[in-house]
C-alpha cells in the first residue's frame, strides 16, 4: 500500500482553509482536498485534470483556484 505524501493533519488543515475560502462544508472540502492531494502526488497532467474534477464536483468552486489554494496549504510548489 502506498503511503500518502502528507499527514492527515496537514490534509485536514488544508480542508479547513479551503472550506473557509470557498464556503464549503468541512466534509466536502476534505473530499476535494483528497482528490487534489492524490493528483499532486501523481503530478503531470493529473494536476491539471483535478482542477476540472473539482469544478465538476462543485460548480461554485473555481477548480484552478482550489488546486492552488490546497497546494499552498500543503507547501507544494506548482511551478
Amino acid at each position: 500500500m502506498n503511503e500518502q505524501m502528507w499527514p492527515e493533519e496537514m490534509l485536514d488543515h488544508a480542508a479547513a482553509n479551503a472550506a473557509d475560502r470557498f464556503d464549503l462544508d468541512q466534509d466536502e472540502a476534505r473530499d476535494m482536498v483528497g482528490m487534489v492531494s492524490e493528483a499532486l502526488e501523481e503530478g503531470g497532467d493529473a494536476v491539471e485534470d483535478v482542477a476540472w474534477d473539482v469544478h465538476q464536483h462543485d460548480t461554485s468552486v473555481p477548480g484552478e483556484d482550489f488546486v492552488e489554494d490546497v497546494a499552498d496549504s500543503l507547501g507544494y510548489d506548482l511551478d
